[in-house]
């Protein structure tokens, strides 16, 4: 057992929530631009099997934790990332139904590569891919929260209800995975080197060709018109998937800044309206 503590500050709450979603009504273009929703369909495709792998990998280890308080983040960090990966399947369906049926070989390709990965990975680096894939949902969704009008513009739609609503749970529970890596007395620069060696390199090829083949099937990018958009949409989304590689090779660092903090709250200030009339209890 290990004494290390969770580092989640104490008056936030990881809260496994249960809202409703009606995606019926959704339109194709759900954020400001095909070219940001179709980052974030990407991201859809890819997330139930990377919530299966956190969920497998931490109770795989759940049993060298010894903080009370831990632990039962680590049970709400189940309960969250359960749901999100079934309302993600969901989601995933509507795309089959749109005609864009062909993303099904991206998630066995996903699924065949993280396999691979854990398989020849030894216990300190198949620990961290935990970590690793909350580095980039934590990032995304502090991205989505804080610049609202950059990725949503003027849409207000059941989808755009539910990335909120992922985006504040993510960032509850930011911390999660990487206090239990820490945890097992792992050095935390072994997150930057398994970002850059593999997980930056597979995220950005993954999205981004996701993306690409959904704009190319709307016919979006066979208009000379939107390629200065779609080139400019990466070059300013792409550092979302970069920024704070390094951060781990400080020995201070830990998961929520006084920043994070103040991003929190003020998303889920905005989200009061929507968790009391949607939330079930």
């Amino acid at each position: 057992m290990n004494t290390s503590k969770s580092t989640t500050p104490d008056d936030i709450t990881i809260e496994p929530r249960r809202p409703a979603f009606d995606f019926s009504e959704v339109p194709r273009y759900w954020l400001r631009d095909p070219f940001a929703t179709h980052f974030m369909n990407a991201l859809s495709v890819f997330v139930p099997y990377s919530e299966r792998t956190v969920l497998e990998i931490i109770r795989k280890y759940a049993n060298h934790i010894s903080d009370p308080r831990l632990l039962r983040e680590m049970d709400a960090l189940f309960k969250q990332e359960g749901l999100h990966a079934l309302l993600h399947i969901r989601c995933n369906g509507l795309l089959g139904g749109c005609g864009y049926s062909a993303f099904h070989v991206f998630e066995v390709i996903q699924r065949s590569f993280v396999k691979l990965v854990r398989k020849i990975s030894p216990a300190m680096w198949e620990l961290a891919i935990p970590a690793a894939f909350e580095f980039f949902t934590s990032e995304i969704s502090r991205e989505f929260a804080g610049n609202r009008a950059a990725w949503v513009g003027d849409e207000l739609n059941e989808a755009v209800d539910f990335t909120r609503w992922h985006a504040l749970e993510e960032m509850e529970h930011q911390a999660v995975c990487y206090d239990v890596f820490k945890a097992l007395n792992n050095p935390s620069w072994i997150l930057t080197a398994i970002l850059i060696s593999c997980w930056i390199p597979a995220t950005v090829v993954s999205i981004y060709g996701v993306q690409l083949y959904l704009l190319f099937k709307d016919r979006v990018l066979l208009k000379p018109r939107n390629w200065v958009p779609y080139l400019k949409f990466i070059g300013t989304s792409l550092p979302m998937l970069t920024r704070g590689t390094f951060k781990y090779l400080s020995g201070s660092y830990r998961p929520w800044t006084p920043a994070d903090q103040k991003l929190y709250w003020m998303h889920k200030e905005r989200m009061a309206s929507f968790l009391e009339k949607r939330v079930a209890a």
